[in-house]
């Protein structure tokens, strides 16, 4: 298990968090040649800045940290009825070490003790996360234009009754 703690992100981390994201998603190949990494920074500041401030009470933005330096970035909703990954980034020589994996099997683990389904969504054009999203118990319940929408529910749930989502197959019972 790598070691990575998770803490809340403050103000003073919303420069780094833009720079996960765009660090991540270019050496992912996926930046246009149109990107304006100007306009982009603006306003992902100002809506990250918001979620420190707890504007967004359900949103949790998080600071991912290894070996105690700053390693990427962990966003995420819950409400009663379930789980949402929001996203999840990691500097790209962070990546490829099962830190991302364990940080998805922790909120798994919350997810199963909830007894709530853990929801997130993936950009259609990253297949490298669709792919350790499905090897890690995933399964496609629908999309949207840009992103498909999976889902992870506990193969045993805490309580044998169905479960209040829709597309899972505990809400088939």
């Amino acid at each position: 298990m790598p070691d990575y703690r998770v803490r809340p992100a403050t103000a003073e981390d919303v420069g780094f968090l833009a720079d996960v994201v765009i660090e991540a998603t270019r050496a992912q190949g996926r930046l246009g040649d149109g990107f304006d990494e100007e306009q982009w920074r603006a306003g992902f500041s100002a809506w990250t800045l918001e979620q420190v401030h707890n504007e967004c009470p359900e949103t949790t933005t998080s600071v991912v940290e290894v070996g105690g330096e700053r390693a990427g970035r962990l966003r995420v909703t819950r409400t009663a009825g379930g789980i949402e990954l929001d996203g999840i980034q990691l500097l790209p020589r962070f990546q490829r070490r099962g830190i991302g994996t364990a940080v998805v099997e922790d909120l798994k683990t919350q997810a199963a003790a909830a007894d709530v389904p853990l929801d997130l969504g993936v950009e259609k054009d990253n297949p490298d996360a669709r792919r350790l999203y499905e090897r890690l118990g995933f399964l496609h319940v629908g999309e949207t234009v840009q992103e498909y929408r999976l889902r992870w529910h506990s193969p045993t749930p805490l309580l044998d009754q169905p479960c209040p989502c829709a597309g899972c197959a505990r809400s088939q019972r």
